[in-house]
C-alpha cells in the first residue's frame, strides 16, 4: 500500500492508527499492543506475537525506513549482533501517512550497556566490510533540523531565527573540518540508548534509521564525547576505557567543538516537535534554548 501525503502531527494516537492498519495487512493481531518508545519514531509490542512494530512519523523518511532495513539484512547476514527484522513480513509498509516495520522482539536484561560497551560495538561496526551493493546517503549532521523548523509548533519567532543562524554558522564550521579517521559507514545515532542487553547477557546495536557515509568521529563524539565533555555523564575512568576500547580520543581532536554543538542543535529542534505535549517539554526547550546561546559547560539538561 503507498500514499503520497505527508503526515506531520505524531500523537500516539496517530502512530496506532498506522500500527492497526499496517498489522493488518500483514496478518498480525495489534489488539492490546503496548506502546515501549515514544520519540523521532514511536514502538509497539505486540501482545499476539513476539514483534516490535515501529512507526515512522512521516511518508517522507519512507527511503530512510528503506535504508534501514536493507541494513538491517546486511548485518544479519554478517552476523553482526544487530536487532532483527520479523522474518517473513513484508517491510516499510505505509499507512496513514506513516512508515511501519516489523522487528523482533528482544527481552532485554540488567546490567544496561554501558559507553565502553558501545565504544566496541562501534569499533566492530565500522571495521565491518560493507557490501558493495548497499549504497548510503552521504552523513548530512543537520539533515533533518531545517525541516523540523519549517513546521515548528508555537516556537517563538526569535528562536527560530537564532537556529536557522546557528544551522547556517554549524554547517560552515562542518564544511571546513579536517578528519582525522578514514570515513565510512557510520550509525548515524550512536548513544547507549541505541544498544540493548539480551537476556542471555549478549549486547545488541538497534536504530539504524540514520546509517550514512561519512566521518566516524561523528559516531564516537555522539557516543562517548558529548556525553563526557557536554554533560558530564561520564566519569573520567569510564571515559578514558571508552577511548581504549575504540582507540581514539574525540575530545583531543581539534574539529569535536563543532560537532559537540551540532549535535546540540539536533537535540534541541527534535524535543522542539513535542512542545506542544507537555509543559514539562516547553520548559525543557526554553531550557535549551537559553544554554544554546550561552556555550557554558556542563549542560544542565534533563534527558528525554
Amino acid at each position: 500500500m503507498t500514499e503520497t501525503h505527508t503526515a506531520r502531527g505524531f500523537s500516539l494516537q496517530d502512530a496506532h492508527t498506522a500500527l492497526v492498519a499496517a498489522c493488518a495487512e500483514v496478518g498480525l493481531d495489534s489488539r492490546d499492543a503496548v506502546p515501549l518508545r515514544v520519540g523521532e519514531n514511536k514502538l509497539f509490542r505486540l501482545t499476539s506475537a513476539p514483534v516490535v512494530v515501529r512507526i515512522a512519523r512521516s511518508v517522507d523518511l519512507l527511503a530512510d525506513v528503506r535504508k534501514e532495513v536493507a541494513i538491517a539484512a546486511w548485518l544479519e547476514e554478517a552476523g553482526f549482533p544487530g536487532v532483527r527484522l520479523f522474518p517473513d513480513c513484508p517491510q516499510a509498509l505505509v499507512h496513514e501517512g506513516r512508515v511501519v516495520t516489523f522487528w523482533q522482539l528482544v527481552e532485554s536484561a540488567d546490567p544496561a550497556p554501558g559507553f565502553k560497551d558501545l565504544a566496541v560495538m562501534l569499533r566492530e561496526l565500522h571495521a565491518l566490510p560493507k557490501p558493495v551493493d548497499l549504497v548510503l546517503p552521504l552523513f548530512d549532521p543537520l539533515g533533518r533540523v531545517e525541516d523540523r523548523l519549517d513546521c515548528a509548533p508555537s516556537v517563538p519567532d526569535k528562536d527560530i531565527e537564532f537556529l536557522r543562524r546557528r544551522i547556517k554558522e554549524l554547517y560552515a564550521e562542518y564544511n571546513a573540518l579536517e578528519f582525522a579517521l578514514p570515513a565510512g559507514h557510520i550509525h548515524g545515532d550512536a548513544h547507549k540508548g541505541n544498544l540493548m542487553r539480551r537476556t542471555d547477557g549478549n549486547v545488541i546495536l538497534i536504530d539504524f534509521e540514520r546509517f550514512a557515509f561519512g566521518p566516524r568521529e561523528w559516531d564516537i563524539s555522539t557516543a562517548v564525547g558529548i556525553p563526557y565533555q557536554g554533560f558530564r555523564w561520564i566519569e573520567d575512568e569510564a571515559y578514558a576505557q571508552a577511548v581504549d576500547a575504540y582507540g581514539f580520543d574525540i575530545a583531543r581532536w581539534p574539529g569535536f567543538h563543532t560537532l559537540r554543538r551540532i549535535r546540540e542543535t539536533a537535540m534541541t529542534t527534535w524535543l522542539m516537535q513535542n512542545v506542544n505535549h507537555g509543559s514539562d517539554i516547553r520548559v525543557e526547550f526554553d531550557r535549551r534554548m537559553a544554554s544554546l546561546r550561552h556555550d557554558v559547560l556542563p549542560r544542565a539538561w534533563r534527558p528525554f
